[in-house]
């Protein structure tokens, strides 16, 4: 009786996971050890297939949900499948460019940008796609523009580190002086850039608001006062774009992944405090894993890995991305266990490094007084 080496013996248990792993992800069907004898082109007998596969089974990998079926695989045969593509896989070339494409419509504004790129995310991967931007206030101020549209009608523009872009108009009881206005609107500027949008409330109500003896400025930085305190408390920070899909590819019509689906939009802010974990993880695993110039990583958790219980049907494909090797937000994917891996991941990476790219650019901008 021929005995195999057991690193021959390994390599052939893990060519079988991850054909039973793509053969499910493809059909939505068990997979049988005929089926695998039949299309699998392993040159090995029924029997070992059997033994195999009891072995898979017997190790968490793979489980049967019928005594009479195939086998499907567990949260733990995901994770190997996804851990062996993470070495293999990247986005075709002709994919990539597509994506490149999308992007040379320049958005003028972030926040439409991050909902372009969630919508082209769920688009593209046909699942659904998020766009997660930094909190507002762990955000800083690149520059803050007061623009006079009448005697008693101001614009404000903030321009964020991020490339976050803020409009506010004001409308005042009493009227302000154009000229004072654009006057006051240097020395905002000149005081308050590159400082955390948290601390900025505080800084006008001490350097200029108790200072000011105008009416129409008094009450002018009254409201920006109150406007930055809104920004800091903002949750607008998330973008998630396709839910239709998951709607569309439910499985074995299992209503409760739908009522979890529905639970997710009334309550986004479990969501968004989900995400802010990855985002913290995602950073921590940049620095210690990335290769030398990788400024991401693509984390990968699948069903029980995921902290909500509402997703154990689910996996989130993610990956922060950075402005000056800061990791300023997140972007991903969810979609069900039995999603294409290898092309999630690839799209993730993609999109994540062409973010990266395009606020750069931004960040770059040097605007005058």
């Amino acid at each position: 009786m021929r005995v195999l080496k057991p690193e021959v013996a390994q390599d052939r248990k893990e060519k079988i996971l991850n054909w039973v792993v793509y053969n499910y992800v493809s059909t939505g069907r068990p997979v049988s050890s005929e089926v695998i004898a039949e299309e699998g082109r392993f040159n090995v007998s029924s029997a070992t297939i059997r033994n195999i596969l009891k072995e898979l089974e017997e190790s968490g990998y793979l489980y049967q949900p019928h005594t009479s079926g195939g086998r499907i695989p567990s949260d733990k045969g995901y994770r190997a499948y996804v851990d062996n593509i993470f070495r293999l896989q990247h986005l075709a070339a002709r994919e990539k460019d597509r994506l490149e494409s999308e992007y040379d419509r320049r958005v003028e504004q972030l926040d439409g940008f991050l909902k372009h790129t969630s919508k082209m995310l769920a688009n593209t991967s046909k699942w659904a796609g998020f766009v997660m931007s930094a909190d507002m206030d762990l955000d800083s101020v690149k520059r803050l523009d007061l623009m006079s549209m009448g005697p008693r009608s101001v614009l404000s523009v903030i321009f964020a580190h991020s490339g976050l872009i803020k409009h506010a108009a004001f409308s005042l009881a009493h009227s302000a002086d154009k000229s004072a206005v654009k006057a006051l609107s240097v020395r905002l500027n000149r005081r308050l850039k590159d400082l955390p949008i948290s601390d900025i409330p505080k800084l006008i109500f001490k350097e200029f608001l108790v200072k000011e003896k105008d009416k129409g400025l008094e009450e002018l930085l009254k409201k920006l006062v109150e406007y930055f305190r809104g920004l800091s408390k903002s949750d607008e920070s998330l973008y998630l774009e396709g839910l239709n899909r998951i709607y569309s590819n439910l499985e074995d019509g299992n209503v409760e992944d739908l009522r979890n689906v529905a639970r997710l939009l009334e309550e986004k802010d479990r969501f968004s405090g989900l995400l802010r974990e990855r985002l913290r993880d995602c950073a921590f695993k940049t620095k210690a894993l990335a290769a030398p110039g990788k400024r991401h990583i693509v984390d990968v958790t699948i069903g029980s890995e995921n902290s909500m219980k509402e997703f154990r049907n689910f996996s989130l494909v993610s990956s922060s991305y950075c402005i000056n090797d800061k990791a300023v937000g997140l972007v991903g994917i969810l979609g069900y266990k039995r999603m294409e891996y290898p092309r999630m991941i690839s799209l993730v990476d993609t999109v994540s490094s062409m973010m990266e790219d395009m606020l750069g650019e931004w960040e770059k901008i040097d605007f005058e007084e």
